[in-house]
């Protein structure tokens, strides 16, 4: 189970609608970290954590046909319908079902970097058409999580069984962790920044018995990609888990206790000396 049933069924409508183009797109964000559990090489944990019922979908600039139909008109058959979020210059565009009771939704997320408009910090562009008919938001550092994604069987989620042999692809978790430390400087709300640290320790989690494979991973990443920015994600990542007082950990453990201690009962405590223990056993190895 990703989240709940309704979720879950809502998911599986998502990956059927959305089946022709699987191959072009990475499933981001929550999700992904919930799709990790699944992984060969994660470790057995605790029920994912979902900050949100959102969807997030990475996807090239320019996404192409390939013989295939619009990806939206894939999507107007499921009853997906565009909305837009915001006003002005800071709308985005999120695909929602046609049940309006069914609290979430779809959003497609493409690099910024090379747009129109993209040095434009101040007000840089919040939609770019993909494809015909659909729009994503550009997002920096977006490319990093293109970088050897892996691919999770959603035939091993209990619930989806009926989609064994269905492959979703998801960034690597080193490419993960690194584009969400790098985007912190971006303009997102605290809740956010939140959970990307709370999302960075269950990954240092999930693949404790598999840091060489992050390791690796990592390697592979950091040689594509400019040297800016894997210093700025060493100098960033050290700083949030720095101490068990630092950031970080005082923000992953708030989403903990929040959101999280009282589903899975006093069983399963958690504090910020493990968290930072964690973490930076992950980051010592992607150096």
């Amino acid at each position: 189970m990703l989240l709940d049933k309704e979720f879950d069924r809502f998911f599986q409508e998502v990956i059927q609608s959305l089946s022709p183009y699987l191959g072009d797109l990475i499933c981001i964000g929550g999700c992904a970290n919930a799709l990790y559990r699944f992984h060969e090489l994660a470790s057995p944990a605790s029920p994912a954590y979902l900050g949100t019922k959102d969807i997030d979908w990475a996807v090239p600039q320019k996404l192409p046909l390939r013989d295939r139909k619009p990806l939206s008109w894939f999507m107007t058959e499921a009853g997906f319908k565009e909305t837009c979020f915001g006003s002005g210059n800071q709308a985005v565009i999120k695909y929602c079902p046609a049940n309006p009771a069914l609290s979430a939704d779809l959003e497609f997320l493409c690099p910024l970097s090379g747009l129109p408009g993209s040095r434009n910090k101040a007000s840089p562009p919040t939609s770019h058409e993909v494809q015909a008919g659909l729009m994503a938001q550009p997002l920096c550092y977006l490319e990093i999580l293109f970088q050897k994604p892996w691919f999770i069987d959603l035939g091993k989620v209990p619930e989806f069984k009926a989609l064994h042999g269905t492959r979703v692809q998801v960034p690597n978790p080193a490419a993960y962790v690194v584009q969400k430390v790098l985007i912190r400087d971006q303009r997102r709300g605290l809740p956010s920044l939140a959970k990307d640290c709370y999302y960075m320790y269950e990954i240092s989690v999930l693949f404790h018995e598999a840091l060489d494979a992050m390791a690796k991973e990592y390697s592979s990443i950091k040689s594509g990609l400019p040297q800016a920015w894997i210093k700025r994600f060493r100098t960033k990542a050290n700083q949030l888990f720095q101490s068990e007082h630092a950031e970080g950990p005082a923000s992953a453990l708030r989403v903990y206790e929040e959101a999280i201690a009282g589903r899975r009962g006093n069983s399963s405590k958690l504090n910020a000396d493990m968290i930072v223990r964690a973490v930076n056993k992950m980051l010592e190895r992607m150096q």
